[in-house]
């Protein structure tokens, strides 16, 4: 059970000049909604109110100090539509991408063609020799891409991009010929949906197999699946955890759309459990759903690097789109 006040918005009267507040993007994408404010003290109803990540990103936004309760999520997208009603996102129409030299924009190029045709997206190419890092993060910013394709960067610049990005962004850290094994690397909050959201069609136009990767710590408690996916993480869940009721829940969206999934269990520590996974697992791509300001994205890449080097896949790093 959460340690949250449970919060059921059909109860209340919601302010839409205070549920304004919050950018419409970052709303739906961490499932959040103001609620009440009180002197310096903002009430924010969350689907996820234990993800302290995103609590810290939204309390620097909103620069009020935030008071979390717990909402159902389908009530508060539910809200959401009616709050920013008539407000409509362009979709993933388009596509900006960037190699850091001649021979990675070959690769880049590749791999932006390939996932353009899952979203019938056009697909803008910036030349290398013409542009640099910061100006194709300020393009992607002020075009209103959906989406940015880059030869991935190390060190200092990866850390600009994942912090500065206004899009999802596609580290391109080998070639892409085909998607047939996809890696999702569930957080356990709402930003998971988000992934899903990029994946399903991806892997639809791939017939792709998508395996969602949740690391736990060594105890678990063993009950029979309810997922409808294949055999794997869901005979090790309780459906009284609630992070167990969210796996479930990307599980069967999966089923409905019509793909195969697997559920994994791994135990132990995050960062190296998942290096493990993409170091085991013959992947093609590695998505995963970013945090504040991508430092988690970050030590994930790096320990990657670490664990398995020969192991240079592309890797999808979903963030709510700027508004």
């Amino acid at each position: 059970m959460s340690d949250f006040p449970y919060l059921s918005l059909s109860r209340i009267s919601i302010d839409p000049a205070l549920a304004r507040t919050l950018p419409r993007r970052l709303a739906y994408y961490y499932q959040a909604l103001p609620l009440a404010r009180d002197d310096n003290e903002l009430t924010l109803v969350m689907a996820h109110p234990e993800n302290q990540a995103a609590v810290a990103v939204l309390q620097a936004v909103l620069g009020e100090h935030i008071v979390p309760v717990q909402g159902a999520g389908d009530e508060i997208k539910a809200t959401l539509g009616t709050i920013w009603a008539g407000e409509k996102d362009l979709g993933t129409s388009r596509v900006l991408a960037w190699g850091a030299s001649p021979e990675h924009a070959a690769q880049v190029a590749t791999v932006a063609d390939l996932v353009a045709r899952a979203f019938s997206a056009q697909v803008t190419f910036l030349d290398a020799s013409q542009s640099s890092l910061e100006t194709v993060l300020t393009v992607a910013r002020e075009g209103q891409y959906s989406l940015t394709v880059i030869d991935a960067p190390q060190g200092e610049l990866l850390s600009r991009v994942l912090r500065l990005s206004s899009t999802p962004v596609l580290l391109v850290r080998g070639t892409l010929l085909n998607l047939r094994r996809i890696l999702l690397v569930l957080r356990g909050h709402s930003p998971d949906d988000s992934v899903l959201d990029w994946i399903i069609p991806l892997a639809q136009m791939g017939q792709a197999t998508v395996t969602l990767l949740t690391v736990t710590p060594p105890t678990v408690r063993g009950l029979p699946s309810k997922s409808g996916m294949t055999a794997g993480l869901g005979s090790f869940l309780s459906p009284e955890q609630e992070t167990n009721q969210h796996v479930m829940a990307c599980g069967q969206r999966l089923t409905a759309a019509g793909i195969q999934g697997q559920l994994k269990l791994r135990q132990g520590e995050l960062e190296h459990e998942i290096a493990g996974e993409v170091g085991q697992g013959c992947y093609d791509l590695v998505t995963i759903a970013a945090e504040a300001h991508g430092d988690f994205v970050q030590r994930v890449l790096s320990r990657i690097d670490g664990v398995a080097a020969d192991c240079r896949l592309p890797v999808l790093v979903i963030k709510p789109l700027a508004d």
